[in-house]
Parts: C-alpha cells; sequence; structure tokens
C-alpha cells in the first residue's frame, strides 16, 4: 500500500465519514464512488439496479475529478473507502499496484464475455498478472470538425485532415475567412485533457513518452516524434490559429469556444458528442481519426474500470452489480443509448456503432486505442504543476522545445526513480 499511504502522509490527516456499507431492511447497501466527468449518466445506472435489486441497493457519491485520487486514496488507506468505485484507467495500475483493490482475476474469467471487452481497459487494470478491476464505461479521442465552417473556407468536409499539415492547411484556410473564425482549439493548461487528446498525435507518428515494465519504467520524451507533435502545436499557436483562451484553459472551458461555432477544430472524447449536442445543437458536427505526422491514426481509449475495494466486507454483492452493470442489456440500454461507448464489443457494433458516423468511429477508436499504464501517472501527467504540463506549456506557447523536453525528461525520469 506504499502509494497509497503516501497519499495519507501527503494529506496530512484521514478524512473523516468516507465509504461507508451496511444492511438495511434485511438488505445490503453497497457505497459506490465515481468521478464527475460521469455525472451525465451514472445516475442512471445506479436507479436502474436499485430499481431491479430491492435486496442490494447503492449509495452513489460523485467526487469531484480532480480530487478523485487523493479523497479515494485517503478512504482505502484508511479502511473507509467505498464498497466499489468508478476509477479513471489510468489511475488503476496506481491503485491496483498498491493493494487496496480486491483480486477479481477468477470470477472475470468466469463471465461468458470477457472476450468482448475491450483491452485498454483489461490491461491498464492488470498488475503483475492479476485482475483488479472491470470495464464501466469507454472513451475515445478523435478530431471533431464543424463541417460549415470547413464548407465556407472551401474546404471539403468528407475530406478531413489526415497529416499534420493538413490540419495546419485547413485551419489556415478557416482562419483566413475573417468573422472571427478561427481554426483549432485545445485546452493549454490541462494534462489530463492532453493525454488524451495530444499524446496520440505521438503515437500515430511511431512515438512515445514512456517505455519499460510497470516496475522498470523511464520516459522516451527525446525521442524525435515527441518533438515534432510540439512543434506541430507550436505552429497552430504562433500563426494565430488558435483562440487566445487557450493557455489558461485548465479544462474547465473546453468546449466554449468549439461551442461557439467560430472554432473549426477541436479534438475531444466520446463524452463530448452529447456536451455538444445538448449545448450546442447549431455547430453541424463531423468527426476523423487523430493523425501522424505524416499519416497513421492513434487514439487514447479511456473511460473508468469499476473496482472492488480490498476491504469491502460485501463482496459478493459488488460482483453482483458488475456483472449487472457489464451485462450487454445494460451496456445497451444506460451507456450506447446515452451516448457511452459500450464496452463491449458485441455491444458496441451491433448497437452504438451503427447510429451514425461518429459513433461508429468512436467504437473503431476505443477498440484499436490504448492507454497510458504507469503507476506513476499522476505525478507525471495529470499533476497541473507537473513535468508534462510544464513542457506543453514552455514548448507550445513559448517555442522552447528542446529545453522543454530536457527539463522534463530530467523531471519524469528522477519521479519514476523514487518509485
Amino acid at each position: 500500500m506504499r502509494r497509497v499511504l503516501l497519499i495519507v502522509l501527503l494529506a496530512g490527516v484521514l478524512a473523516a465519514g468516507c465509504g461507508g456499507s451496511g444492511s438495511a431492511n434485511g438488505g445490503t447497501t453497497l457505497t459506490l464512488w465515481a468521478r464527475s466527468d460521469e455525472s451525465a449518466f451514472i445516475a442512471g445506472v445506479v436507479n436502474a439496479f436499485n430499481h431491479t435489486h430491492p435486496r442490494i441497493q447503492i449509495k452513489l457519491t460523485i467526487i469531484p475529478v480532480n480530487n478523485f485520487v487523493q479523497k479515494f486514496g485517503i478512504a482505502v488507506a484508511g479502511g473507509s473507502g467505498p464498497d466499489l468505485a468508478s476509477i479513471d484507467v489510468v489511475y488503476m495500475p496506481l491503485f491496483a499496484e498498491s493493494g487496496v483493490l480486491a483480486d477479481l482475476t477468477a470470477r472475470a474469467h468466469r463471465l461468458s464475455y470477457f472476450s468482448q471487452f475491450d483491452r485498454s481497459h483489461i490491461d491498464n487494470s492488470s498488475y503483475d498478472g492479476r485482475l483488479y478491476g472491470l470495464p464501466f464505461s469507454g472513451d475515445a479521442s478523435v478530431l471533431f470538425y464543424n463541417t460549415a465552417l470547413f464548407r465556407a473556407a472551401g474546404l471539403n468536409p468528407d475530406n478531413p485532415p489526415r497529416t499534420w499539415a493538413q490540419i495546419v492547411q485547413d485551419a489556415e484556410k478557416v482562419t483566413a475567412t475573417g468573422q472571427g473564425r478561427e481554426g483549432f482549439y485545445f485546452s493549454g493548461d490541462c494534462g489530463g485533457c492532453a493525454v488524451f487528446t495530444f499524446l496520440p498525435f505521438i503515437w500515430a507518428s511511431g512515438g512515445d513518452i514512456l517505455s519499460g515494465s510497470a516496475t522498470a519504467q523511464h520516459p522516451t520524451l527525446t525521442e524525435p516524434q515527441v518533438a515534432a507533435a510540439l512543434r506541430f502545436y507550436h505552429e497552430l499557436w504562433a500563426k494565430h490559429l488558435v483562440p487566445a483562451a487557450s493557455p489558461s484553459d485548465s479544462g474547465t472551458t473546453q468546449f466554449t469556444p468549439f461551442e461557439s461555432g467560430k472554432v473549426a477544430m477541436f479534438s475531444t472524447g466520446g463524452f463530448g458528442v452529447q456536451t455538444l449536442h445538448q449545448d450546442a445543437p447549431h455547430v453541424p458536427l463531423a468527426a476523423t481519426p487523430l493523425p501522424g505526422q505524416n499519416g497513421g491514426t492513434a487514439s487514447f481509449a479511456g473511460g473508468d474500470a469499476i473496482a472492488v475495494s480490498k476491504s469491502s466486507h460485501h463482496q459478493q454483492a459488488a460482483w453482483q452489480f458488475i456483472e449487472w452493470v457489464t451485462s450487454a442489456a445494460v451496456q445497451e440500454r444506460y451507456f450506447g443509448d446515452v451516448g457511452v461507448i459500450p464496452i463491449r464489443r458485441d455491444v458496441a457494433y451491433r448497437y452504438y456503432a451503427p447510429k451514425n458516423q461518429v459513433y461508429h468511429l468512436l467504437a473503431n477508436e476505443l477498440y484499436a486505442g490504448k492507454a497510458v499504464y504507469s503507476v506513476q501517472e499522476n505525478a507525471l501527467i495529470n499533476d497541473a504543476t507537473g513535468p508534462w504540463v510544464t513542457m506543453l506549456d514552455d514548448a507550445v506557447f513559448a517555442g522552447h522545445i528542446e529545453s522543454a523536453i530536457h527539463t522534463a525528461q530530467s523531471a519524469m525520469s528522477s519521479i519514476l526513480r523514487r518509485g
């Protein structure tokens, strides 16, 4: 538990009143924690389970996404964590390695549909040959674009960019039409946003930012594809093809520029489809894979895994919820029908992908994509003052490509050596 205990020491004090499960009216009440990014659909999932399982009730707690790792780490280290947790796949290696999650290996492999799960969730929920979570909700990063702005700039919406140079060229053409229009947008102060939407550009070009096993990892920021991707983003910024709000956007307003109808291209995930349809129905939306420098594609396969706390006194009841929530009928109705990519291939391609072109693309990208696997992902990447965010800021907005890479490489190496 050394990493989770470190979280406790850094926080200084255990949170009081966390978690808690028990029995009521002769039945069982389970606690479930989920990050706020899942607020749009998870209440519907829990309500449906509670309605159909009167002997097992789920008590849902939504945790602000930026507080989830610390709050969950403190709770499970102190024995007061929830029975169940919906955990971002990038944090699964941390909690699996820390020994605070129940081993689901045997139960999971007995599921008749185990082979239908997407590989990214399974890989990130595994540690030392054991499985500590199952896929819960799926997501994948793609490039969304405004077809009306493409047409206004004389571009063919049916022929979206397939290289970085084409993205720049198309962004220039849209920006040149004036009327406050701009070609591209990204949240420049959001490590999680950038690993989800920027790292695939590197992957698609044959590069990566980490190498090695979970216990012997080292950064690879000095690979040429990393510098090339940073130059690509810097070019977009230096040519004034990106709104001025980008450097200070920590992700809280990431949709706003695209929703205005004035930005042509914006990379996000499947969760953005419902947001854009609800908040900006006037924006004609299409999507295409995130391209490599000279072709190829890649996607960050994200979403959440569902895990059981090792300290839960209701392991069987918790497993019953997991079986129910990963069933075909539930994944179709309470995930696919509300725009969340089903984490079962059979459900995704039978019920979700046929709905429209964007959903079909998202399904393809989830099942072909991958995620960062590191027990130190939070310190390396999501930390607002960590080496990943600092490198992006210094390279993309200031243009200090080589020095930013050197500094980040050194900082990441130090974090990984400390373990």
